[in-house]
């Protein structure tokens, strides 16, 4: 019987500059973001910040369902 690897689809890491340009803030924003704790999800790896694009995708989404007109 031969296995099949289990893999997942998962969003590689980006650099916090790729991310600033693809928000189109600087990048000492998403710094203050970073330490204020309301920026985008990141994981820090060897002390420097990366971005899942997905993740960034579903924070930016949850910022527009909390700020959408209450009906």
């Amino acid at each position: 019987m031969t296995e099949t690897p289990h893999t997942s689809a998962v969003s590689p890491l980006m650099h916090s500059r790729d991310i600033a340009t693809y928000l189109k803030v600087s990048e000492s924003t998403l710094s203050r973001w970073r330490s204020a704790g309301t920026g985008p999800p990141f994981i820090r790896l060897g002390g420097i910040a990366r971005y899942r694009i997905d993740a960034v995708d579903a924070w930016l989404a949850e910022l527009e369902r909390d700020h959408a007109p209450q009906e």
